[in-house]
């Protein structure tokens, strides 16, 4: 083999230990790329928070928004759900009539999907001493509901529970095991053991 030929064939070889080191390297990397995501997603722990957040959204009508604020705002990866401590809600429907919604935290799941046929949308558990105050308006009087958690559907207007709810207007004292509201068409079911306490209209 003559000396040309020597340095031809060091050269392929060099080459293509050069492109085995490249592979190499990018599959080390790959991996490593791949392990962090998957650690991310299923680690418990969460990968980020927001301090005193505020934010708007509009509902799939387009005819209420919502302005969500809280103390934090805490992002689980594993579940991919958010956390807020102190939330509170604000409603403002095209009537122009606020609802305020408290409660000590807030767990929002994205796009679940309840049943096969139905569509995907988002939903906040509200937990722990949760108060709905709705304004007086032309639908109704000023209102108050306080119950010990509640599951709202925002892109559809919905909310129910399965707990014992209190709603109390200017004239009305109600109690109930478990309740479903849809705030679009200003509908209210009270489930079981209802009991109403109506003052009598004062006399002038």
């Amino acid at each position: 083999m003559t000396a040309d030929r020597i340095r031809v064939w060091l050269g392929v070889a060099l080459l293509g230990l050069v492109m085995l080191g490249s592979f190499w390297i990018y599959e080390v990397m790959r991996r490593q790329s791949e392990d962090e995501a998957a650690n991310a997603k299923n680690r418990s722990e969460p990968d980020y928070y927001v301090e005193n957040f505020n934010f708007v959204r509009l509902s799939q009508s387009k005819q209420t928004n919502y302005r969500v604020t809280g103390e934090k705002l805490i992002h689980y990866p594993r579940e991919d759900e958010f956390e807020i401590v102190q939330p509170r809600i604000v409603g403002i429907d095209q009537e122009k009539t606020p609802m305020t919604i408290r409660a000590e935290r807030a767990i929002v799941k994205q796009k679940v999907q309840e049943k096969s046929q139905s569509k995907p949308e988002d939903q906040i558990h509200m937990q722990g001493n949760v108060l709905v105050e709705r304004s007086k308006s032309d639908q109704g009087d000023h209102l108050t509901m306080a119950t010990n958690s509640l599951i709202l559907f925002p892109d559809s207007e919905r909310m129910r529970t399965s707990e014992q709810i209190t709603m109390t207007t200017a004239r009305a004292n109600i109690t109930a095991n478990g309740m479903e509201a849809d705030n679009s068409t200003q509908k209210i079911r009270l489930l079981n053991k209802v009991q109403i306490s109506i003052a009598p209209p004062s006399s002038k």
